[in-house]
């Protein structure tokens, strides 16, 4: 039997005793999720999920009876929340699902299926400034496959993985994530500063920390957990950044720039010094940490080949079997409890975005 054949055999082993040792169904565990998914609103859940809200409602009592368990905090008849039992009960459901999911990659795998749907989320910056040109080759080798790409905050973008409604997050915040996401490093990238033509800042020759200290900055929105390497750094050094605005938009932030309100700080993809002439850019690499990009995926997510493609194509130096290392790596870590520093997650320096990027 092939290794395939043999993983297939696991999965089904083991989804199936789950199946029987219990009353549960899978579409119990759908019904579940559908309603933590939709703020806990029956009727919003079954319109999603194109069923009734009475099937919904039989099919949750079924199941609490059958575990003997109160899965959803109540406010008379109205579900408003999750006991402590029931967040693990829709965290089990949900790896359960995925492994369902995993028997048909398996397969697809097997088969050199291309076809369904690949999904992304990223940052604003990510999605314009870099991954075009790395979506047109993927494309061009998968042209049977729909590629789904959404950008939204980090915060959003981490759930949507703990969801397992996208396959793959790629976004730059520093922040620890969830246990069950696998976070793998790909490039380091600078900032820079920008202000208009006319700006004081712009008859200087070299620019330091004190002199940014001195302007308004617009600049990206600081992470949920922390602060950014801009307001460490000038803690560090006994500054205080004066950050007027805040957007997740670099875009939103050069318009603000044009616009008077203060100097930008943005990432170094994000502006181009050919085509936006009224604006000057200039480097923050011997004055600010280094950014690194990463994506990440659910732990319990079955990597299909044509993902194994698209890494190669966004970050060329991590092949499928380095990935595959880095992935046991980190399990590795995790199991013996050790936590990897964020700012130094591989022994390896880091390439460059604009090394194949730009």
């Amino acid at each position: 039997m092939t290794r395939v054949g043999l993983l297939l055999d696991t999965y089904s082993c083991s989804i199936k005793t789950l199946f029987t040792s219990t009353g549960m169904k899978l579409q119990q565990l759908k019904y579940l999720l559908a309603i933590v998914e939709n703020n806990f609103n029956i009727t919003t859940a079954a319109e999603r999920i194109y069923t009734s809200q009475p099937g919904i409602s039989k099919q949750l009592k079924l199941l609490e009876e059958e575990l003997d368990l109160n899965i959803f905090e109540r406010s008379g008849k109205q579900l408003v929340g999750l006991t402590s039992t029931g967040e693990q009960v829709v965290d089990h459901a949900r790896k359960a699902l995925q492994q369902v999911e995993n028997i048909k990659r398996l397969s697809d795998n097997q088969n050199q299926v291309e076809h369904g749907a690949f999904r992304l989320a990223t940052t604003q910056t990510q999605a314009k400034y870099v991954l075009p040109m790395v979506l047109s080759r993927f494309h061009k080798r998968y042209q049977n496959l729909a590629i789904d790409i959404q950008h939204a905050s980090v915060d959003h973008i981490i759930q949507l993985l703990l969801e397992q409604k996208i396959d793959f997050a790629i976004a730059s915040d520093n922040q620890t994530l969830h246990p069950d996401i696998v976070k793998i490093p790909c490039y380091e990238w600078d900032r820079v500063v920008l202000f208009p033509q006319d700006h004081p800042l712009g008859e200087l020759t070299k620019i330091t920390l004190a002199d940014i200290a001195k302007y308004p900055i617009v600049t990206y929105k600081e992470p949920s957990s922390g602060q950014s390497g801009l307001s460490k750094t000038m803690q560090k050094h006994q500054l205080e950044a004066n950050i007027v605005f805040t957007a997740r938009d670099a875009d939103v932030i050069k318009t603000y720039v044009r616009e008077g309100i203060g100097i930008g700080i943005v990432a170094e993809m994000a502006f181009d010094s050919k085509k936006e002439t009224d604006l000057i850019g200039y480097s923050t690499k011997n004055l600010l940490p280094r950014c690194t990009t990463w994506l990440a995926f659910n732990k319990n997510l079955l990597i299909r080949n044509y993902m194994y493609c698209f890494v190669e194509l966004f970050a060329p130096h991590l092949s499928k079997e380095k990935l595959n290392q880095q992935i046991s790596s980190i399990s590795r870590q995790v199991s013996n409890k050790v936590e990897a520093d964020d700012n130094n997650t591989t022994d390896n320096a880091l390439p460059m975005h604009n090394m194949w990027h730009i």
